[in-house]
Parts: C-alpha cells; sequence; structure tokens
C-alpha cells in the first residue's frame, strides 16, 4: 500500500500521481507492472449519439442567427423586397442536406432522400417565384430535372445496397446517371428554346458518355482495373 508523501492520501495500486495534490508518485521498492488495468478510465466516455446532436445543436443556432438578423434587416433596408427570403431558403437547404442527418439516431437514406428532394425542389421553387418574368423554367426545366435526378439518385442507393460493389462499378453508375439527367436536361431546354444553354449541356453529355464507355471497359478488365487502383490509390 501506497500513501502521497504530500498529503498522505491513499494511491492505488497503479497511481502514477496523487488525485488529490497531482504530485508524482514514486515507490523505489514497488516493481513496475505491465498492462494494469487502472480502476477508473482515464478519459470521459460520451455517447456519440450526444455529441453529434450537441454539435447539430450548435450549428443549427449558427445558421439561426444570421436569417434573424437577415429579417430584422430587411424591414429597414428595401422593405418592398423580401430579400431575407433567399437567405432563410439557403440555410434552410443546408440544414436540411447537411445538419438535420445529425439529430437522428440511425441515419435512414431513403428518408433523407425524400427530405433532400422537397427541399431542393421548394428551393428553386424560391428562386422561380421571385422572378417568374413570364417563364416557365420552373415546370418545363427545374421540375423534371430534381426528378430525374432523384430518381437516379434512389436507384443508386438501392443498387449500392444490395451487395459490396467494386469501386469501378460505382464510377461507372455515377457517369451512367450523369447521361441520363443531361440527356433529359438537354431536351428540356431544347423545347424550351434555350439554345445556347442546350449546347453547353450537350456538350457535357457527350463528354459524360464517352466517360461511360472508358468506365464500361476498366470495369470489365481486371488489368485496367489494377492499374487505375495504384494509380488512384483506391
Amino acid at each position: 500500500m501506497s500513501y502521497c508523501v504530500n498529503c498522505g492520501v491513499e494511491l492505488d495500486a497503479t497511481a502514477k500521481k496523487c488525485a488529490l495534490c497531482d504530485t508524482p508518485v514514486y515507490n523505489p521498492l514497488r516493481k513496475e507492472e505491465k498492462d494494469v488495468t487502472t480502476p477508473f478510465s482515464q478519459t470521459p466516455v460520451i455517447p456519440t449519439n450526444i455529441k453529434q446532436k450537441f454539435v447539430a445543436l450548435i450549428v443549427t443556432y449558427i445558421f439561426l442567427i444570421p436569417n434573424l438578423v437577415c429579417i430584422f434587416l430587411n424591414f429597414f433596408i428595401n422593405p418592398e423586397n423580401l430579400w431575407f427570403i433567399y437567405v432563410l431558403s439557403s440555410s434552410l437547404l443546408c440544414w436540411i442536406v447537411f445538419v438535420f442527418p445529425f439529430f437522428t439516431k440511425k441515419l435512414h437514406p431513403y428518408l433523407m432522400w425524400v427530405f433532400d428532394t422537397v427541399a431542393i425542389a421548394l428551393y428553386v421553387f424560391v428562386f422561380h417565384a421571385k422572378n417568374l418574368g413570364g417563364e416557365k423554367w420552373y415546370f418545363g426545366i427545374a421540375l423534371p430535372t430534381i426528378a430525374i435526378t432523384s430518381l437516379c439518385v434512389v436507384y443508386f442507393l438501392y443498387w449500392i445496397r444490395q451487395r459490396k460493389r467494386h469501386w469501378t462499378s460505382k464510377v461507372l453508375h455515377i457517369f451512367i446517371d450523369l447521361v441520363i439527367i443531361f440527356t433529359v436536361l438537354c431536351i428540356c431546354l431544347y423545347f424550351a428554346n434555350h439554345i445556347i444553354t442546350f449546347d453547353i449541356f450537350l456538350v457535357l453529355d457527350a463528354c459524360c458518355l464517352a466517360l461511360v464507355f472508358f468506365w464500361l471497359y476498366a470495369n470489365k478488365s481486371k488489368k485496367v482495373r489494377s492499374w487505375l487502383g495504384k494509380k488512384m490509390f483506391v
């Protein structure tokens, strides 16, 4: 049994310093024991879900403060134009996508997919409602693009959760989804007479299609997959 030379408190056999006065413990007669279990944990253990919720709550307050400030300033600065809606909708979208998942005990991908899809659709609609100008770009271009993108994402989630996939298969699937999304967007832009934007996305669609053929070959060839894995450190 050891006692502190400074305050006389009884010490545990594994103590390196006094728990009361932090005086180092030195006993030349005691043999050093390896892998001795300490009577209590040296570091506090905080449940992961509590830490996640705490961080999410702090980030929520951070998002809330500038929105309240913008709402207050909108009464004095350009009050006829409700410009705070842009800040509010952007913050709400970021909060739903990045912060809201931390409030759930278990992450549900399909539930988050629904929330994210609705949030993005409402976010784009805010800009459409504030800048109508007689154009029907939301229902003719934005909404079909959001819908097809959402379907591609949910199918990708379903496909990747079925079994373990090789990383080249995942990349191939992503480029196939991009081809589908860009094709639908090009069709919508063409019928909406947005020719310049149509040309840009047509080029992007062609580039993604070329990459689909490349990754299709890479996914089939073991040598190419091995070479890509070494070059990309995968």
